[in-house]
Parts: structure tokens; C-alpha cells; sequence
């Protein structure tokens, strides 16, 4: 007789596999859906903390062409996160429009953004005169240029001469209306404009005096007859002044006529009319000759005051009169070139042979 197997057990296994099978794939399915989960909730978190991130600039994006060590980071107004990274070079000398791009961060996010910036040249080129107004005799011969002491652009340097307007700077042109053989006041130009077009301009007078007609009388001082003047000089006697202080304190050496290694007093004379574009003589003897005889009562800035020795009719030193009874002048070895008034001076044993105006 058979015995029947019971079925029961294969089947109660069969459930139990089933049963697994659907534990596992739950298990599986809870770790897609948290791990989904998370990347959905991280991806949110991300995109908020993204949108929190801002940065704001001044209204002012503009650069000044050449400006030195020029920081971005003054362009920043307002700021929420860190700025992480930021372009650090801006090519001051590049006129135009650079973008700029800064990387602002907080915790694992990090955020770009860009603004633009404009480099600009707004400053002209600078015109420097040694003076407003010149004067000449008809006749004379006259550089217009001489009168100019520099021209200039903050950035370019210096700026060179052209005689006609170019396409490009940087360059500078002078033009006039000067007629050195008619009497009268004429207007001189310079125009100057640098690399990136920015234009200037001065303007000064020269004025054309006619040659005086030399009146003999005779100089009380000297016992000699003369001629005097009572005109204009023929150089921008200001400009003599001014270059004959600014020697003050220079050494004396016997025969110098420059500064480097020292002046005598005839030296120091010329030297100073020659810095002004006038030639003179050399020695305190012809010097009494150059230029014009001037009477001590119509003494003016910028002329020229021979002295001899008390007693004696030779001259043996020259100066230049700078105004309120003063004279500039290379005394000696010990003294250099001082400012010293006249009466003092003739009190050291001298007196005035000429005055000439150059």
C-alpha cells in the first residue's frame, strides 16, 4: 500500500520564496524612493541656497584708462554668500568694455556671475607755458616753440611735436598768425591730443614792439655817454627771474658757466640769458655793451647791472636786477650765488658802471 506524500510543504515553501522576493523588492523600492528623496531634496536645497546667492555693483562701472593696481573688489555694493573667486587682471590700458566674472559661494554651492566694465581716457593732455605773453622786436627771429615748457598725458608721457595734425596721437601742433617784421599782437596755439583723442589747448600773446631809436644822455653814475632806453626788453624778463633764483645756492667757480660745475659772475649771467634763448657776451667788459643802455632810474626786473670798484671806471662784475632793490649774482667761492640787496653791495666797495637791457 502507497503512502500519498503531502503537498503541503512544497507549497508552503513556494510562499515563503515569494515572500522574500517581495521583502527585497520593498526594501529595494524604499531605497530608490529615499535615495530619489534625497537627491530631490538636496537638488531643492541646492536651488534655494542658488537663488539666495547675490552679488550687487555700484552704478559706476567705469574705469580711468591707466589707473594703477585697479581692485574689482570696489566695484562689489552688496553681497550675500562669499565671493570665492573673482578676475582678478583688468587691462586698465585697453579702452572698452571688459567683462568681469565673479564665483560667489556658500556651503557646496557656487554661483557666477559677470558684469561688465568700461575702461575710459577722460583726461586731456596737460600744456604747460613758461609764460602768457612774450615780446619781441620787429625784426627778431623767434621760436614759437621756446615758450612751451612741456606738454604731457598722465599716462602717455611725454608728447611729441608734429607740424600738422595726425590721424593718431599722441602729438602736439602750434600754430600763429605771427609776422616778426609788423608791429602789433599776435596769438600762438598749441594743440595737443593724446593716444585716445583727447584734445587741448593754450594759447599765448606775443607781442612785436618796433626797435626803439637808442636816445644819448648822459649816465650819472659812469660820467659816460651813452645811449638809454626806456622800452620793453626783448625777452620774457619773468622767465630771466625766475631762472636766476631758481641757481641760487650754486657753487662759484672762476671761468664756470654751468651749473653742474659752477659759475663766475659774467658766466652766471650768460648762462642765465642763454636758458631764456638769448646769446650774450662773455665777460663782465663786453656785457657792459650788450643789449641797451638803461638809466638806474627806469631799473627793471630781468636787466643787467655792471659794477666796477670804487674808483676805478673797469668793470669787474656782473648781476641781474630781480626787483625790489635786489640783484642774483655769483659772488664768490665762499658765497656761490646769492640774492643780495644793492645797497649792501655797494657797500662792500662797488658801484654801478652800466645797466643794460638785453
Amino acid at each position: 500500500m502507497e503512502i500519498e506524500k503531502d503537498p503541503a510543504p512544497i507549497v508552503s515553501s513556494k510562499k515563503n520564496k515569494v515572500k522574500k522576493i517581495k521583502v527585497v523588492i520593498g526594501m529595494l523600492i524604499f531605497v530608490f524612493v529615499s535615495v530619489a528623496g534625497f537627491f530631490v531634496y538636496d537638488n531643492i536645497r541646492r536651488q534655494k541656497i542658488y537663488e539666495s546667492l547675490n552679488i550687487s555693483f555700484a552704478s559706476n562701472k567705469e574705469i580711468e584708462y591707466g589707473t594703477d593696481n585697479y581692485n574689482p573688489l570696489e566695484l562689489v555694493k552688496k553681497l550675500s554668500g562669499s565671493i570665492k573667486s573673482y578676475t582678478k587682471n583688468v587691462d586698465t590700458l585697453a579702452v572698452g568694455k571688459q567683462q568681469l566674472v565673479f564665483e560667489i559661494a556658500k556651503d557646496d554651492v557656487v554661483k557666477k556671475v559677470s558684469v561688465d566694465v568700461v575702461v575710459k581716457d577722460t583726461k586731456a593732455p596737460t600744456i604747460e607755458l613758461k609764460s602768457g605773453q612774450v615780446s619781441i622786436y620787429a625784426g627778431d627771429t623767434y621760436d614759437v616753440k621756446s615758450n612751451i615748457e612741456k606738454v604731457t598725458d598722465v599716462v602717455d608721457g611725454d608728447i611729441p611735436y608734429s607740424e600738422a595734425e595726425l590721424e593718431n596721437g599722441p602729438y602736439y601742433t602750434v600754430t600763429t598768425d605771427l609776422d616778426n617784421n609788423k608791429v602789433g599782437t599776435y596769438t600762438v596755439t598749441v594743440k595737443a591730443s593724446d593716444a585716445n583723442g583727447n584734445v587741448n589747448e593754450a594759447t599765448y600773446n606775443i607781442t612785436v614792439a618796433a626797435k626803439p631809436k637808442p636816445k644819448v644822455t648822459v649816465v650819472k653814475q659812469t660820467a659816460k655817454a651813452t645811449s638809454t632806453y626806456n622800452g620793453p626788453a626783448s625777452v620774457d624778463t619773468s622767465s630771466v627771474v625766475n631762472a636766476a633764483q631758481s641757481l641760487i645756492g650754486s657753487s662759484y667757480k672762476h671761468g664756470g658757466t654751468n651749473p653742474s660745475t659752477g659759475f663766475d659772475c659774467s658766466g652766471f649771467v650768460q648762462y642765465i640769458y642763454s636758458a631764456v634763448g638769448k646769446s650774450i657776451s662773455r665777460t663782465s667788459r663786453s656785457q657792459e655793451n650788450d643789449g641797451v643802455a638803461v638809466d638806474k632810474s627806469n631799473l627793471q626786473p630781468g636787466d643787467i647791472i655792471i659794477w666796477a670798484k670804487r674808483g676805478s671806471s673797469t668793470p669787474s662784475h656782473s648781476s641781474i636786477y630781480v626787483g625790489d632793490n635786489t640783484i642774483v649774482h655769483a659772488i664768490n667761492s665762499r658765497k656761490g650765488v646769492q640774492q643780495t640787496n644793492i645797497n649792501s653791495w655797494e657797500s662792500y666797495g662797488y658801484n654801478i658802471d652800466a645797466i643794460r637791457r638785453i
